[in-house]
């Protein structure tokens, strides 16, 4: 079970990397205002894994850290759903912040909407 889990750690920690290598090459080498029909969709998908990547390994050692005992392949699950949440919204707010739209009432709409969605999937592993 151990090497299940360190096996799957390994494979987030590599996927992040890709990612932020991805993103920090997006960032420095291409112009969005040159080529944004390349430029823009390359930037959200890498910034995508890259904050799925970051977000999943951050939440899972906090737990760990937090954990009296050892954590299983629930708890990377659960770590994984709740970066892929925020990662996606990260993405999102991202996007209105490029248009211009990004204010803080719509900053807190998409806040609560992930918090809703984030206590409902829990509230459903807990009740399995």
């Amino acid at each position: 079970m151990a090497q299940a889990l360190h096996r799957i750690l390994s494979l987030i920690l590599l996927t992040t990397l890709l990612g932020l290598a991805g993103f920090f090459l997006v960032l420095y080498k291409l112009d969005p205002y040159e080529t944004p029909k390349l430029a823009l969709p390359f930037f959200f998908v890498s910034a995508f894994f890259a904050f799925t990547g970051s977000f999943t390994l951050l939440l899972f050692f906090l737990k760990k850290w937090k954990a009296k005992e050892p954590l299983g392949l629930r708890h990377i699950l659960v770590s994984l759903r709740q970066g892929l949440l925020l990662s996606f919204f990260t993405g999102i707010c991202l996007s209105l912040l490029m248009m211009g739209l990004l204010r803080v009432w719509n900053g807190l709409i998409i806040v609560s909407v992930m918090m809703l969605i984030e206590f409902y999937l829990s509230g459903r592993d807990e009740s399995n």
